[in-house]
């Protein structure tokens, strides 16, 4: 990563969503490290409370969290019009939850989807990616506005 990478999520502000302290951790600092702000949140239920509360850029959501998982966050997120378009990228360590996500008619799919153990840059590069679609399409919407 080149010095002006580094400051690239600048301005985003990120809600970070894992039971795992480490994880919320190493997340929060590799997004904080390149710009961002992040919150976190250790349970789908406060991960809720929060995104309710305040506006994100993007959630980071674990989906095997004990109580309300993140499957049924996601569920949740998809079905309330006020969250409806935050974007989501999964990050778990079961990928067989995977499947709980993509087969149920819940849309459109979480933006992006990260195997744990996470590498930095791995996680960087896949934030950069939906935010630059989510761009994409905020362009794309404002055109055909007008």
């Amino acid at each position: 990563m080149t010095p002006q990478d580094s400051n690239d999520l600048a301005g985003l502000k990120i809600l970070v969503v894992d039971d795992e302290p480490d994880a919320r951790i190493f997340i929060s600092m590799v997004l904080e490290d390149n710009g961002a702000t992040t919150a976190c949140a250790c349970d789908g239920i406060e991960a809720l409370e929060m995104a309710r509360k305040s506006h994100y850029d993007l959630m980071t959501l674990d989906l095997g969290m004990p109580g309300k998982n993140g499957v049924e966050v996601y569920h949740e997120l998809r079905h309330d019009p006020e969250l409806y378009n935050l974007p989501v990228c999964i990050i778990t360590g079961r990928p067989e939850l995977r499947k709980l996500i993509y087969e149920r008619s819940t849309a459109p799919a979480p933006e992006g989807y990260l195997d744990k153990p996470v590498e930095g840059p791995n996680l960087i590069k896949n934030i950069r990616r939906i935010i630059e679609l989510g761009r994409r399409r905020e362009q794309r919407a404002r055109a055909m506005a007008s």
